[in-house]
């Protein structure tokens, strides 16, 4: 490592410059990843909440709470899974005019007053009825407590009542109501009285006994996290940005195998030379391999951490933005690695260097 050393001290200027390359591939990566997963975040957040651990769809719907209608009974079938608590759940999304005319799209969630997902989500009791708890996002729209939201084609009109922390789906702010109240912003309030929503909810019970229950009484039963592809948009946000992500990472590898490709024939009559003074091959490798890893690693760190503070100014604002020091580690660390990969294409011509020739060929 000493002579690998010394040349990123001799050549400063030329590592400064694909470090500095990197370090901007580093920023881009984690910016991206921050984007990603405020993207996610903004589509399910709100799903992602409710302390359920499965969901049971219509047969057919495909994890999309617009298509699915279930009943009293399909709610009593799983009830009877042992170790399973059921219940109905109603999500639906609408736009709403506040008594200030402010427009705005809201993620209606109907919940069971009596219900477990409203006695953990709210231990000071659910909203009554004609009432709804909104969203910290609507609040930062302008809606404020003790306001009116009348629902659009709808004869409905809630009091917002309180506010919970910030939760989306499908990229809209939610807003939680009692059932029946739920059921009449659906028209899925039938005149005899019945018991109707889009999914049941569940909370613990068997994987496999709630789906043999669920095929008896026609139902589809997914986790939690199989229905956030029912999220509008979601499959396509996170299927493009992963794509991103991936072209990003081949492209650091591209550009770091390309750089020490050209500086390994550079170096040739000086790893021809070290090998002529009796250093092995594995040595001279090292040597490379230690060179590159410094410079990845540096760079790597620069620009993570450039890429981390300018992802903490734009979290909060308008754009879906969303960063922890996980997410970018994580990025940092693929980084590093698919970089690697790259470096081993450029630095494998030191093993193939012939002293004899490369020495020649200095002279």
């Amino acid at each position: 490592m000493f002579l690998a050393l010394r040349e990123l001290s001799f050549a400063k200027g030329r590592f400064a410059l694909m470090g500095s390359v990197i370090a901007l591939v580093a920023v881009l990566t984690v910016l991206l990843s921050g984007l990603a997963t405020g993207l996610v975040d903004d589509g399910i957040s709100g799903l992602r909440a409710l302390p359920v651990t499965h969901l049971a769809f219509q047969s057919g719907a495909d994890s999309t709470f617009s298509r699915s209608t279930v009943d009293g009974d399909s709610v009593a079938a799983l009830s009877a899974v042992p170790g399973a608590t059921a219940e109905p759940f109603g999500l639906t999304l609408v736009n709403a005019t506040s008594n200030h005319d402010l427009n705005v799209d809201l993620a209606l969630m109907g919940l069971a007053e009596d219900g477990f997902i409203a006695a953990e989500m709210f231990p000071d009791g659910p909203p009554p009825a004609r009432a709804a708890v909104i969203s910290q996002g609507l609040i930062d729209q302008g809606v404020n407590v003790g306001d009116t939201l009348a629902i659009d084609r709808s004869t409905v009109t809630l009091s917002v009542v309180g506010v919970a922390p910030t939760a989306t789906y499908g990229h809209v702010d939610t807003v939680y109501v009692t059932l029946p109240d739920w059921r009449e912003v659906s028209h899925l309030a039938p005149e005899d009285g019945a018991l109707t929503a889009s999914v049941v909810a569940i909370d613990g019970g068997n994987s496999d006994e709630l789906k043999r229950a669920g095929t008896a009484a026609g139902l589809d039963i997914v986790t939690r996290s199989e229905a956030y592809a029912g999220s509008p948009g979601y499959s396509a946000e996170t299927s493009t940005m992963s794509l991103i992500r991936g072209f990003m990472y081949l492209i650091s590898a591209m550009i770091l195998g390309s750089f020490f490709t050209v500086w390994t024939i550079q170096r040739s009559s000086e790893i021809g030379l070290q090998k002529a003074l009796g250093a092995s091959t594995g040595a001279v490798l090292r040597d490379a391999l230690g060179q590159v890893l410094i410079v990845l690693t540096a760079a790597t760190a620069v620009g993570a951490a450039i890429g981390f503070g300018l992802g903490k100014l734009i979290e909060g604002g308008e754009v879906p933005f969303a960063l922890d020091l996980a997410t970018v580690l994580s990025a940092a660390a693929i980084l590093i690695v698919s970089g690697a990969v790259g470096m081993l294409v450029g630095v494998r011509k030191v093993t193939s260097v012939d002293p004899i020739i490369a020495l020649g060929a200095a002279a």
